[in-house]
């Protein structure tokens, strides 16, 4: 083979190599990082309501002096440390499927006018809390429609994060022994 060619096409490979080099630096892992739909600082949150409008119900909770979690009620009753491990890293943020809407035009379509779960987080440094709308669930009930209320776009979120988080409100993770003392206290066996 003539040396001209063979110049020639090592320069073709080394500019092709270098070119699938450079494509693969500008994604990591090659792939797109999803859409976090909202993100605070786990050890900056300071409260965290959550309200589910069509049952009536909600739980609130806030960080005592101590660091640790309790109701949002009269006695701060603690909450359970075996079911909060890891609510308010969850909490802090997840990870979206994907954006659906830069701006939704219709938000009831997404069940967004009257959510099913308002989060509400009290974070330490900010006046407004971050407030989560949380539509109804996709097609196939694996993902849910949700969005920021001061902010335009729409994103999906797994539905085993909305569970956890309905759970909070269904379920109050108090601990057995103060569980004992309501029921005591109601006059309920």
């Amino acid at each position: 083979m003539n040396i001209k060619y063979t110049f020639i096409l090592a320069v073709i490979l080394a500019s092709l190599a270098g070119y699938i080099v450079s494509m693969q630096m500008g994604r990591p892992g090659g792939e797109d990082t999803p859409p976090e739909v909202w993100s605070v600082k786990e050890e900056e949150i300071e409260r965290i309501d959550l309200s589910l409008p069509g049952e009536d119900k909600s739980a609130s909770f806030v960080m005592g002096t101590d660091e640790s979690w309790y109701f949002n009620d009269e006695s701060r009753t603690p909450v359970d440390l075996k079911r909060w491990g890891g609510i308010v890293l969850l909490i802090s943020g997840p990870q979206s499927k994907r954006m659906i809407a830069r701006k939704a035009s219709d938000l009831a379509e997404f069940g967004l006018t009257d959510p099913r779960l308002i989060i509400s987080l009290g974070v330490r440094g900010r006046n407004d809390p971050v407030d989560v709308l949380i539509g109804d669930p996709t097609p196939q009930n694996d993902y849910y429609y949700v969005k920021l209320r001061h902010s335009d776009p729409l994103y999906m979120v797994n539905a085993s994060f909305v569970e956890v988080y309905t759970r909070l409100v269904m379920e109050p993770p108090m601990p057995l022994i103060y569980q004992e003392k309501l029921k005591e206290r109601l006059g309920k066996p």
